[in-house]
């Protein structure tokens, strides 16, 4: 979506892919906010904007900042009421098409399932685990840098809940450390905005 600096401007900034997911949820469920931008800036810093009036954003900044920090770690969050029209050229660099209402009032978002580690080795056991304990589809890979790593999978939400357990026991049992987790059972639909970036379809070649 493109960006003009018409509206008010909200950000959070997250360490690592899964909190800046689960505060965008937040952000987009709490307040009338259009998502904006996604950027995955580099060493392990990812980037949630979203527009609206003061308020709205100001509310939804505060509710996805509070997401982020209980998933792990949230670096800033700002809000921004009068941005001049050259920022909007900035933000607009890593536009996405959020805000779109055709999926609203259709079948309802699967729940989504989230494991970040460090490292190609644990995430890949993650993987394997979490699709080997549920009925679970894998929808999507990140390296957002410096070795941050993130699986992402969907389907019930039993099923989900079951997947990110069993992937969390396997990193665990290889003395590694899982750096975030989550579960949505109820995707905000513009979520799909976001995760369509680390589709396996769209990696692959």
């Amino acid at each position: 979506m493109r960006y003009q600096g018409e509206e008010a401007l909200g950000l959070i900034e997250t360490l690592g892919m899964v909190p800046a997911i689960g505060g965008a949820d937040q952000m987009l469920k709490t307040a009338d906010v259009r998502l904006v931008s996604y950027e995955n800036i580099g060493s392990t810093l990812v980037a949630v904007m979203v527009k609206g009036d003061v308020a709205a954003v100001q509310a939804s900044v505060e509710a996805g900042a509070a997401a982020a920090e209980e998933i792990g770690k949230l670096t800033a969050k700002n809000v921004m009421p009068r941005p001049i029209r050259g920022v909007g050229d900035i933000v607009s660099v890593h536009a996405v098409e959020g805000g779109d209402e055709s999926n609203v009032g259709g079948p309802r978002p699967k729940a989504m399932g989230l494991i970040e580690t460090f490292g190609i080795v644990f995430v890949l056991e993650a993987a394997d685990a979490m699709m080997k304990a549920a009925d679970v589809e894998l929808i999507g890979y990140e390296n957002v840098a410096s070795g941050y790593i993130s699986v992402l999978v969907q389907g019930d939400v039993a099923a989900c809940k079951s997947a990110v357990e069993a992937g969390i026991k396997a990193v665990e049992a290889m003395h590694a450390e899982v750096y975030s987790s989550l579960v949505i059972p109820t995707p905000h639909h513009d979520l799909e905005k976001i995760t369509q970036i680390y589709s396996l379809d769209n990696l692959l070649p």
